[in-house]
């Protein structure tokens, strides 16, 4: 998902709710309560998203629930797509004096596929809300609440990966195995870089890659080290020793 970050799309349906198109076309559609609702739901849920997105990988429990919510605001994004469309058709068609919007009003129910437009339309906005409060309320975890104010942490990071938490990042993972098992390199240390911005998914991408089977058979020795913001080299090297030799080092070793 470039992969958006929850926060930022859940900010995406609250604008687009609290936008006049939207407003406009949900007054006219008789929408407007349902509408409302959802984006007091989504702003609710605002509160937990930025914790939610910290603690993403700390247990598959918290990024399944992530993912569900995700998917289910994307699919907002679209019904309010289509309500911006209209919107707009509306607007075009110069929905503008109070008179004339009753005489457009009339005009658009007149045709029965209209008719049947708007209640399509009004039945995704509640499913949609039901979604999202189920989603909600099946969440079996309790989120650390982080401060926000503060500069956070970043959080450490391991090797293990949780089944079939890499979607649609196969070429990727293909494209890191083939430079990390390629017989041509002839240098003794090669480093591959993988950025980008939080969300992306860039360390599940090298926990897959660390756990697949074609590189731990070609490699006789693997580890695992985070480099968190208190950068701190002894404590790294401590750890590399640690991993190498499945030994325990003290400071008073690496002096």
């Amino acid at each position: 998902m470039a992969e958006a970050l929850i926060s930022s799309i859940a900010g995406e349906i609250v604008a687009s709710l609290a936008s006049q198109s939207i407003e406009n076309i949900g007054k006219l559609w008789g929408d407007k309560h349902e509408l409302e609702a959802l984006r007091e739901k989504v702003s609710t849920l605002q509160a937990l998203l930025d914790d939610a997105e910290e603690q993403y990988y700390q247990s598959c429990e918290i990024k399944d629930w992530v993912d569900r919510l995700k998917g289910a605001f994307y699919d907002a994004l679209d019904v309010l797509e289509e309500y911006n469309v209209e919107a707009t058709r509306q607007g075009r068609q110069g929905l503008r004096g109070h008179n004339k919007m009753f005489k457009e009003v009339r005009k658009f129910f007149s045709g029965s596929n209209q008719v049947a437009f708007i209640l399509k339309m009004s039945y995704k906005v509640r499913a949609m809300k039901k979604r999202i409060e189920t989603i909600e309320a099946n969440r079996k975890f309790q989120l650390n609440t982080l401060p926000k104010r503060e500069w956070r942490k970043r959080k450490e990071t391991h090797s293990f990966a949780c089944e079939g938490d890499i979607i649609g990042r196969d070429d990727d993972k293909e494209t890191v195995k083939n430079f990390l098992l390629d017989s041509d390199m002839k240098r003794n240390v090669s480093i591959l870089p993988v950025v980008g911005i939080g969300g992306l998914g860039k360390t599940t991408l090298a926990q897959h890659v660390y756990n697949d089977k074609m590189v731990s058979e070609h490699f006789e020795l693997k580890m695992w080290v985070c480099v968190s913001n208190d950068f701190d080299m002894k404590k790294i090297v401590k750890n590399i020793l640690a991993c190498a030799t499945n030994e325990v080092l003290n400071h008073d070793v690496l002096e």
